[in-house]
């Protein structure tokens, strides 16, 4: 994801990895304050340090809630391999200077957790209650608790889903 990394880009990272169990959840710099406080509280996924991660070992790289160059990091050294498959996920508006990819999910809805929410109904992918939880965060952040204009009826399907397996509210 980005630096800085918000809720929806936490709980992409979430998604990402229900769909690419293989893959490793690592941020490209910290996340924000009240992020790094939910992690802490809850232990929820594991995540890796960018220092623990060999880039000549990456063979695929997966952008979610991004895909401007400049805001992933280190990362940004493995554009230019042809040998590493890009992935990416967002709810942004494409830009010239964005980050092109091999699979490119880019959807007109508040969250980017909204796409992965949706993907994971139409795959039948299994969530806990906690990885609900998470999902449900992301949107609620991305869209002010789905009061933004940018929220769309995806992303308040997403969340009534979400709430249907589990997704805790007190949380």
């Amino acid at each position: 994801s980005h630096i800085n990394a918000d809720f929806d880009a936490f709980a992409s990272t979430v998604g990402a990895k229900k769909l690419y169990p293989n893959a490793e959840i690592v941020f490209p710099g910290s996340l924000e304050k009240k992020v790094r406080d939910f992690f802490d509280a809850f232990h929820p996924v594991d995540i890796k340090k960018i220092k623990d991660i060999k880039l000549e070992h990456v063979k695929r790289l997966i952008i979610v809630d991004t895909k401007h160059p400049d805001r992933i990091g280190r990362f940004k050294e493995l554009l230019s391999r042809t040998d590493v498959k890009i992935h990416i996920y967002d709810h942004h508006p494409i830009n010239k200077s964005d980050i092109r990819g091999k699979v490119e999910i880019i959807e007109n809805v508040g969250a980017v957790s909204t796409i992965f929410v949706e993907i994971m109904q139409k795959k039948k992918i299994p969530l806990t209650p906690m990885e609900a939880t998470m999902l449900c965060l992301g949107i609620y952040e991305e869209t002010g608790f789905l009061t933004y204009s940018s929220t769309t009826p995806r992303d308040l399907m997403a969340v009534s889903y979400l709430l249907k397996k589990g997704a805790n509210l007190n949380i």
